[in-house]
């Protein structure tokens, strides 16, 4: 499950591309034909071809977007957002409200798409793996431009069903995005460039499975959608401090390690010069010096329980879905606070293990729903034993 993937919705087709997870790399291409109205049965063959996968980025095509320049006051993209989502009818001709909006930072351009058909790929697709990125095509094809060199210009966009749009990208950002009714002089227009060798029709989903850590803002995200990839996006966050501290933790140990040693071979070379130096009450004082220095070292890693091992032990034994929001230690007292399907497994969990001592709940659990799951709360404590 190391590759991530790329796809473009289009009208009639999906054309898809697997990445290497660490180098980036492009692996394999794809494109079928679907019925929007079935997206399971695409899911499922595209699972079938390309196999199980870490992390998936979604370019909805143009031909389902509604594009807009749209004034509005000089606040965050985030509250500009929230104004389009408020009132959509005063900025998009839809026959219906229910719609999610995609602003930028630096342009006035807004994309709108149909909530409930955003909101029915995506529950298809997260049952093959987490959804990481929902972006309009012509924000995959501006990132994909700039990989390729290109900061600004006005390009040409195929969708899957042969429907040509024009994009013009400033400093990166799209600026304006419209369908080529013959308006934009063929002499003006650029194609989508080439990367590491893919076909530039495939540019699109290559670059939607790298644009894991866009701003939310920038996504066609139903709320609960959002609520979803911000609650992953804390969870690995708090994951990287974890691998932090215990790599920090290591070369602490590592350190005192080296310093023990040292000391003892200091140790040894002063008890081998000793009888033959000058001055032996001085040489006497030194060694007592290091003898003192040795002993403070190993009385400060004795006086509390290995933070390296408690980590560990914590890491064991939550349930899989267990996320952990926070997590600290005040000497051998600990307190994790999170999420998890059943809050009332953590205690068992943890104090299954024998380094793990009065665990014990802090606060009564409190439920949220995410999507079509219901989660719980938890905040416990615990000892840990030495």
């Amino acid at each position: 499950m190391s590759a991530r993937i790329g796809v473009e919705l289009g009208k009639e087709r999906i054309r898809a591309v697997t990445v290497d997870r660490w180098s980036r790399s492009p692996r394999e291409t794809f494109e079928i034909q679907w019925d929007p109205r079935a997206p399971r049965d695409a899911v499922a063959l595209l699972r079938k071809q390309l196999g199980e996968v870490s992390a998936i980025g979604m370019a909805i095509d143009v031909g389902f977007l509604h594009a807009k320049n749209v004034k509005l006051p000089p606040v965050s993209p985030a509250e500009r957002r929230g104004i389009l989502t408020l009132e959509p009818d005063r900025f998009f001709a839809l026959d219906r409200g229910d719609i999610v909006v995609a602003v930028g930072e630096n342009s006035d351009l807004v994309f709108a798409a149909d909530s409930s058909a955003i909101g029915s790929w995506l529950a298809a697709f997260e049952e093959w793996g987490s959804v990481s990125t929902v972006e309009p095509s012509p924000r995959s094809a501006a990132r994909g431009v700039s990989i390729a060199g290109a900061r600004s210009g006005t390009f040409e966009l195929t969708s899957t069903n042969g429907e040509r749009s024009v994009i013009e990208i400033g400093n990166g950002d799209v600026l304006a995005a419209r369908r080529n009714q013959g308006g934009a002089s063929s002499e003006s227009l650029r194609a989508l460039p080439t990367v590491r060798g893919l076909a530039k029709e495939f540019l699109i989903p290559y670059s939607a499975a790298l644009g894991a850590d866009a701003p939310l803002y920038e996504m066609l995200l139903p709320p609960g959608a959002m609520s979803r990839i911000q609650s992953r996006r804390r969870n690995a966050f708090v994951r990287a401090v974890i691998n932090f501290a215990l790599a920090l933790a290591f070369a602490v140990a590592a350190l005192d390690r080296s310093r023990t040693r040292v000391l003892e071979h200091a140790q040894q070379e002063i008890a081998a010069l000793s009888p033959r130096v000058e001055g032996p009450a001085s040489v006497q004082a030194r060694l007592a010096q290091l003898d003192l220095e040795s002993s403070a070292v190993h009385a400060a890693g004795a006086l509390h329980a290995d933070p390296v091992s408690v980590l560990a032990a914590i890491s064991r034994r939550l349930p899989h879905d267990a996320v952990v929001m926070s997590i600290r230690a005040d000497g051998d007292e600990w307190q994790i606070d999170g999420t998890a399907r059943d809050a009332s497994s953590i205690v068992p969990a943890l104090d299954a293990d024998p380094s793990l001592e009065n665990v014990r709940f802090l606060s009564a659990s409190s439920h949220f729903t995410e999507g079509t799951r219901t989660y719980e709360t938890f905040s416990v404590a615990l000892h840990a034993g030495r």
